[in-house]
């Protein structure tokens, strides 16, 4: 399943040009499967490692290996953290 387009510029802009190989790859093992067959579930969870993972490499395989045992604690943090930036305590 390929990436959007959004998604690829994120990782273009977030990441050294040599990672993006390794990014696109450790994306790629996110699979509908894994993600209550459904493409937009799996598009939102890889959007939420994207912003969570802020660029670092280590942080965004650790991300997937999250979202493979299940992809709704990674939409959960990514809310979490968003809610946080734009209602701060």
């Amino acid at each position: 399943m390929a990436l959007s387009e959004q998604h690829l510029t994120t990782i273009r802009t977030d990441f050294s040009e040599e990672d993006i190989p390794r990014v696109i790859a450790e994306l790629e093992r996110i699979t509908t499967a894994e993600t209550m067959d459904s493409e937009h579930n799996r598009d939102n969870a890889i959007g939420a490692i994207l912003s969570l993972s802020k660029g670092d490499l280590g942080e965004l395989k650790n991300l997937v290996t999250a979202a493979k045992t299940d992809f709704r604690d990674v939409i959960y943090w990514w809310y979490l953290e968003n809610k946080k930036a734009t209602h701060p305590e």
